[in-house]
């Protein structure tokens, strides 16, 4: 694996309106969003061979809508290491399984992507906000840690979308 993006789901639906959280779905705020990022990726040009979402709706809806706008069109799968409350290692070990590809999208949760995140930035925490991505470049495939290249959020997004020309490396 060269690189990986580490995407936070988009704004979903409170928690308090659903009594199971795994259901909880994206809001019109949060599809328009994602939908923006994906528009947004594939403008720069982003490859991705493989996206790997939680299996929780409102991470599945962020994966799909977003997918739906980049070309090529990478496959999806929903694994459980992605699944709200996982810890770092779980989600490297789940990783080691991907390695093959050269660029890997997941999608999740915090705290979880946050911690996740900076550590393998040899960092602190890093506080995703909803719908943030952000790209990793890996020095070796021999161990998980990496440099950041870039992290945009919806409000960058939505600053550079009339734009012409981008670069954000």
């Amino acid at each position: 694996m060269d690189e990986i993006y580490i995407l936070r789901h988009g704004h979903a639906e409170q928690s308090e309106s659903l009594v199971n959280d795994f259901d909880r779905a994206l809001t019109a705020e949060g599809i328009e969003k994602i939908n923006r990022l994906g528009v947004f990726i594939n403008s720069l040009g982003v490859n991705i061979d493989i996206v790997l979402s939680s299996p929780f709706l409102r991470a599945k809806q962020t994966a799909e809508i977003l997918v739906s706008n980049v070309t090529p069109m990478p496959e999806i799968r929903m694994v459980d290491f992605l699944s709200c409350g996982a810890s770092s290692k779980d989600i490297s070990k789940g990783l080691l399984d991907y390695s093959v590809n050269n660029s890997v999208l997941i999608v999740g949760h915090s705290p979880d992507l946050d911690v996740f995140l900076g550590k393998l930035i040899g960092s602190g925490k890093v506080n995703l906000k909803k719908g943030a991505l952000a790209k990793v470049n890996f020095e070796n495939n021999i161990e998980i840690s990496g440099s950041l290249e870039w992290l945009v959020t919806s409000k960058i997004v939505k600053r550079v979308k009339g734009k012409k020309s981008v670069d954000i490396a």
